[in-house]
């Protein structure tokens, strides 16, 4: 499909994305990016987004899209490589049991193993393509609502890096859409007129996350800026353990 066809991300996502990737350093001239796509609406913006940048950005790099089929082949990939064809980025297809292995263990936190797995088996694949980065959809609330769990369940205030290098693969992982919240996420895909195509969850419950989603939005009720007080925050520590300037 040509450019001109192709979505283009509106000039304040555009903007929110371009300010990550030159905050945290997050692309240099010939990386080799995997995105890891789900088919959520924030893998699949954050696709876009790239592919945006890369043709925008005087900094050369390379994009790939890689869909990890959970249920280790029940579903048809078209509609991944489809939307990858759409938008120009060449397509990766990755069977693997995820959803077997998470129910086999009977893990009481089914979304970090799930996040372990998948994160793993990304870098690996990139390794295995030439990628020395990988890109996943991270937004603002997850940050947030990270920090906020560890800060209530382990005694420290610090949330996920926007950019690092995983020292087993030395694959780096960046999360352009670090500086977004959820709910322009969704504006975005709706003006989009995008679908989404992730699998449905099997584990569908309660989990620790759901229940800090739910006591942030709580405080937003009578502190609206809960949000941006706690990105602040984060942006004050230095690195690695906050988001700010190394001390």
């Amino acid at each position: 499909m040509s450019d001109e066809n192709t979505p283009s991300p509106s000039r304040n996502i555009r903007h929110q994305v371009g300010k990550a990737v030159h905050l945290f350093s997050m692309i240099a001239p010939g990386d080799r990016i995997m995105i890891g796509l789900s088919g959520g609406k924030d893998s699949m913006l954050l696709s876009i987004c790239l592919r945006e940048l890369q043709r925008r950005s005087p900094v050369r790099f390379h994009l790939m899209t890689c869909f990890i089929d959970p249920t280790g082949g029940e579903m048809d990939p078209a509609p991944f490589e489809e939307f990858s064809a759409n938008i120009g980025v060449p397509f990766v297809l990755i069977r693997h049991d995820t959803f077997k292995i998470i129910e086999g263990r009977g893990e009481r936190n089914p979304c970090s193993l799930c996040a372990n797995l998948r994160r793993g088996i990304l870098a690996s694949a990139a390794r295995e393509r030439g990628c020395n980065a990988i890109a996943l959809g991270h937004h603002l609330d997850d940050a947030v609502e990270t920090a906020m769990m560890n800060l209530l369940m382990a005694g420290r205030f610090r949330s996920f890096e926007p950019a690092m290098t995983m020292s087993r693969s030395n694959v780096k992982v960046i999360r352009p859409l670090v500086l977004l919240r959820e709910s322009a996420i969704e504006a975005e895909v709706r003006r989009l007129g995008l679908k989404t195509m992730a699998p449905p969850c099997p584990f569908g419950r309660v989990t620790q996350r759901t229940r800090v989603k739910g006591l942030i939005r709580e405080i937003e009720s009578e502190v609206p800026d809960v949000t941006g007080n706690i990105l602040n925050a984060l942006t004050s520590i230095p690195r690695p353990l906050g988001w700010g300037r190394e001390g």
